[in-house]
């Protein structure tokens, strides 16, 4: 799949989250581009994609390999590396990043601790300054907050070359399952779209998540106020979104 697109990787090194965030105007370009595992690493595959630079990234950076080392060795081994763009935040906040010489200008990719920002196909450099600047600048919010307030920056600093389609944001935090998972998979304003599920999920299902059950407390913590917000049609939960019950 191609994935020419704009992305950013990053870790707070306050909470310890790892996570990553796409736009592209292309469909569904979550599942394809972003990947995170909880203290490990985060990276994003886009261009004409390998998902197992990023899935054999990850078993690298989990045996304790730098991201750099794991961006060298698999850019390396990779026979279809010329239209590749690829990149890593370890759980120490070393970052890398790989553009193939046959990727779609504009391409290119800024790094430093804690984050990458990357994208080809694009309007110009500013849409990867963009992000970096914004994903440095705005280190006091939540990380899911801060990758998507970037991915705003970026996109008012030009985008994707061929307008919008689709975006996603991922988090992980301590547990295997996400923390943050989101998608607007087809929008004609993707990024929009995106901070509006987010802003509804700040009140509804990150709380859910948040009282899930984890390797510490198998039974989870569901409050009364939780079971309570759940039993009523979405429209009148805090946060809105959704519509009446039929």
């Amino acid at each position: 799949m191609e994935i020419n697109t704009f992305s950013i990787v990053g870790r707070c090194a306050r909470t310890g989250q790892l996570g990553c965030v796409v736009a592209s105007a292309g469909t569904a370009v979550g599942p394809m581009c972003l990947f995170a595992r909880a203290s490990v690493g985060a990276v994003a595959s886009q261009s004409w994609c390998n998902p197992y630079l990023a899935h054999d990234g990850l078993d690298l950076m989990a045996q304790g390999m730098g991201a750099q080392a794991v961006c060298d060795k698999l850019v390396a081994e990779d026979p279809g590396r010329d239209i590749r763009q690829v990149a890593y935040v370890d759980a120490e906040g070393g970052s890398a990043a790989f553009t193939g010489k046959d990727c779609a200008e504009w391409n290119g990719a800024v790094t430093g601790q804690d984050f990458s920002s990357q994208g080809n196909l694009l309007t110009g450099p500013e849409t990867v300054s963009a992000m970096a600047e914004a994903f440095q600048r705005l280190e006091a919010l939540d990380l899911a907050e801060r990758l998507i307030a970037a991915l705003e920056a970026g996109d008012a600093a030009g985008g994707d070359a061929r307008g919008r389609q689709g975006a996603a944001v991922l988090v992980m935090h301590k547990e295997r399952y996400p923390l943050v998972d989101l998608r607007a998979d087809e929008h004609r304003y993707p990024i929009v779209e995106l901070r509006r599920i987010y802003e509804v999920a700040r009140y509804q299902s990150l709380p859910f998540v948040a009282q899930m059950p984890t390797r510490d407390n198998p039974l989870g913590s569901f409050a009364e106020d939780m079971r309570r917000s759940m039993s009523v049609s979405p429209a009148y939960r805090p946060g809105g979104g959704g519509g009446e019950s039929a």
